[in-house]
């Protein structure tokens, strides 16, 4: 299935619309990550000082642990939130890759294809002249061909006629050795006669 050079410009646009898109969700997910590396730091800042007061506050014991408790639970949802969007931004990351790797591909045979047409383009009048040339060389051939058989069929009639010929000149000449004997025992036989008379 040949795919045209529209189509695949088509697609490498296409392409490149998804990539932009790719590359703006994993900017926004490395801001996201990066606000909430801040809010965790600041949560521990926090957490820091909230201990160093509650070492000096006249406040309860219970309730001072219950607020480091939620507070504890809160960071470790800011941190399992972050790792959620760090795998999110490695996933966006590695299809924004495969997409790359698949874009240069398409450009390459893009090129090759180019490439190919032009030497095909390029062949065509190579390729005319020399079709142009077996044609002549079977009309000529054809027309050898033609020559050598009319030729064999003369020969082949000329040879008949001349063994036609040679055998009438045998049998005439078969006729000559016969009447030619005969003759001489006549003339023999006649000039035997007048010596006796």
């Amino acid at each position: 299935m040949s795919v045209s050079v529209q189509q695949l410009l088509g697609d490498a646009k296409r392409l490149v619309g998804r990539l932009r898109e790719h590359d703006t969700t994993a900017d926004q997910l490395l801001a996201q990550a990066q606000a909430l590396g801040r809010n965790v730091e600041a949560m521990r800042q926090y957490n820091e000082e909230l201990a160093e007061l509650n070492s000096t506050s006249q406040r309860p014991r219970s309730a001072l642990i219950l607020s480091i408790q939620q507070e504890n639970r809160h960071i470790r949802e800011l941190q399992q939130e972050n790792k959620e969007l760090l795998a999110a931004l490695e996933e966006h990351q590695s299809a924004l890759e495969l997409i790359m790797a698949k874009y240069r591909e398409h450009i390459i045979r893009l090129g090759q294809s180019k490439a190919t047409e032009e030497k095909l383009a390029a062949s065509m009048p190579q390729c005319h002249h020399l079709a142009d040339k077996v044609s002549e060389m079977a009309a000529v051939m054809r027309k050898a061909a033609q020559v050598d058989e009319d030729s064999g069929a003369e020969q082949a009639r000329q040879l008949a006629q001349l063994k036609v010929e040679n055998e009438v000149l045998r049998e005439l000449l078969d006729i000559g050795r016969k009447s030619g004997s005969a003759g001489l025992e006549d003339r023999e036989v006649q000039t035997e006669d007048s010596e006796g008379t």
